[in-house]
C-alpha cells in the first residue's frame, strides 16, 4: 500500500513490469488519497508462488519503495499506531480543518489509550489562542491558514501536554473560503518529535472537502510514519 504517488505515477514507475508480466501478475488499485498494488503468483507449489512475489516485491521496493508504507494491507492509521506502541511514544493532535478527524481515527484502533493522550479542536481563531497560546499579531499578520500560525499551534500543543509527538493542522478544506492567495486545499501540517519541528505544505488543487480532510488526515499519519 501507497501514499504520496497516485496511481497513474505508480503505473509509469512500474509499467515495464506490468507489460512484460507472466507470473507473477501486477495490479493496481486506487482508493480515496491513497494506492494499492496487487503481486500474485500462480506457480505449482505455494513455497514457489511466495519466492516469485518476494522477488517481484523487492524489483517495486527499488523503483518506488519511498511510497510503500505496508506490506500487509494494513491501514495507515494502524501501521502509525503500532509504531507509537511499540516505543512507547505519546502523541496529541490540534486540528482546525479536519475537525477532530486524526483524533477519531487514532482513537478507533484498540490499544491506543497507551499513546493517545488529547486531541483538541480548535476551529476559531478565538480558539487557537485560548487552548494553544496562537498569538493574535500572528493571525492577523499571516491568517489562520499559514504555516506560522501551524507551528504555533503545535508549540502550543507540545507546552499544553508534553506529549512525545504532536502534530496540528490549519487549512482550507472547501468548496468555499479560498481566494486568489490563499486557494481552496490549502493545507499546513505542524509537526514535533523532539527537537524536529517541521511544517508541511499541501496544496490539493480540489474543492472537494471530502477528499480534502481525507488526503489531510493521510497527509498527518504519513508525517508521524516518516519521522519515528
Amino acid at each position: 500500500r501507497f501514499f504520496g504517488i497516485g496511481e497513474s505515477m505508480l503505473e509509469t514507475q512500474l509499467l515495464d513490469l506490468i507489460d512484460n508480466q507472466t507470473d507473477p501478475t501486477l495490479a493496481t488499485y486506487a482508493k480515496e488519497g491513497e494506492c494499492s498494488l496487487r503481486i500474485a503468483s500462480k506457480r505449482a507449489t505455494e513455497e514457489e508462488a511466495e519466492h516469485a512475489v518476494d522477488e517481484m516485491l523487492e524489483m517495486v521496493k527499488e523503483r518506488v519503495g519511498h511510497y510503500i508504507y505496508s506490506c500487509d494491507d494494513e491501514e495507515l492509521a494502524q501501521v502509525v499506531a503500532d509504531r507509537l506502541m511499540e516505543q512507547g511514544l505519546t502523541l496529541s493532535s490540534a486540528e482546525s480543518c479536519t475537525g477532530g478527524m486524526f483524533a477519531s481515527t487514532m482513537t478507533d484502533i484498540p490499544g491506543i489509550s497507551q499513546c493517545f493522550d488529547r486531541g483538541l479542536v480548535t476551529y476559531s481563531n478565538q480558539a487557537k489562542m485560548d487552548e494553544l497560546g496562537v498569538k493574535a499579531e500572528t493571525l492577523e499578520k499571516y491568517g489562520a491558514v499559514s504555516e506560522e500560525t501551524a507551528l504555533e499551534m503545535v508549540e502550543g500543543l507540545r507546552k499544553a501536554s508534553g506529549s512525545d509527538i504532536c502534530i496540528s493542522v490549519t487549512g482550507i478544506a472547501g468548496p468555499g473560503g479560498g481566494s486568489a492567495e490563499k486557494p481552496v486545499g490549502l493545507i499546513y501540517i505542524g509537526f514535533m518529535y523532539g527537537d524536529k519541528k517541521l511544517c508541511r505544505k499541501l496544496s490539493t488543487g480540489d474543492d472537494d472537502r471530502s477528499w480534502n480532510r481525507r488526503y489531510t488526515l493521510l497527509s498527518m499519519l504519513d508525517m508521524i510514519n516518516r519521522n519515528i
